[in-house]
């Protein structure tokens, strides 16, 4: 039976007791408030909710407060699947006392808690991650030596940020031990990949790779000022450390450039979850 028929049936005085539950109860309602002017659907509901009972033989187990409580609640919402608290039974116990409820058997009483109003629906998670996967990012390794110890990380976050002095900035996980080295060193550098550097891409991404320099195993490279950089790339720009700021579960690290040069090789570029 549909939540239409289902209604039908109640208000032809047809539905049990037995079958009536508290969901059933808020469809009903729910279409009632959507057929009929306010009152007139709240004169339904009590004399359909009166009938379940009388049927049943306990008339006197209706209850006008409850009923009523129940009605405003579901009429006044936009969407029932925006707020599926009315779906709780125990959802007037945020409204009403035990004590005041017992006192409303027979006639209408307000709450004594709090306002008969929902509260707004909860926001949907944003899906930040989704939304970025459409916007087209460049691709870059960053990486930062110091001492003996040397990383390299995919970043696609290269932001300039000022041109007097030359800033840039790039995000590293707070997790990132390219972030430690270049708390450590205060320099990193980054290495723009051309198109067909993809594998490259992979492979400095993936949480799998060999640990230290060997990461850098079979990847023509050369060791710069301010850090290993990628032969071939579209683009090199090496940087002393200007500020870091950690927002979120990320550093936004800000470097000042010391070293930049470009070619004319055509940049690989990131774009809906694959390399282009």
């Amino acid at each position: 039976m549909s939540w239409d028929e289902l209604a039908e049936a109640f208000e032809a005085g047809t539905v049990d007791n037995a079958g009536f539950t508290h969901e059933k109860h808020v469809h009903v309602t729910r279409i009632l408030a959507e057929r009929y002017p306010r009152d007139e659907a709240l004169a339904k509901l009590i004399a359909g909710i009166q009938g379940i009972a009388g049927r049943a033989g306990r008339p006197g187990v209706y209850h006008e407060t409850i009923t009523r409580a129940w009605f405003e609640l579901i009429a006044g919402a936009d969407d029932l699947e925006k707020h599926p608290e009315l779906f709780d039974k125990g959802l007037l116990s945020r409204y009403y006392s035990t004590e005041r409820l017992a006192a409303g058997r027979r006639e209408w009483l307000g709450p004594d808690l709090h306002p008969l109003q929902l509260p707004p629906p909860a926001a949907s998670k944003i899906d930040i991650r989704g939304v970025f996967q459409r916007v087209p990012t460049a691709v870059a390794v960053l990486a930062a030596r110091s001492g003996h110890d040397v990383h390299a990380t995919t970043v696609s976050s290269i932001t300039s940020v000022s041109r007097e002095p030359a800033l840039v900035s790039v995000c590293l996980s707070n997790e990132s031990h390219a972030l430690d080295l270049v708390r450590e060193s205060k320099t990193f550098a980054l290495s723009v990949l051309a198109f067909d550097q993809d594998a490259l891409a992979a492979r400095f991404g993936d949480g799998d790779r060999p640990a230290g320099a060997a990461q850098f195993d079979g990847v023509p490279h050369h060791l710069s000022a301010c850090g290993p950089v990628i032969d071939m790339a579209t683009a090199w720009i090496g940087c002393g450390l200007h500020d870091m700021h950690q927002v979120g579960d990320h550093h936004l690290v800000i470097g000042e450039v010391r070293l930049a040069e470009a070619t004319d090789r055509r940049p690989l570029v990131r774009h809906d979850g694959a390399y282009h």
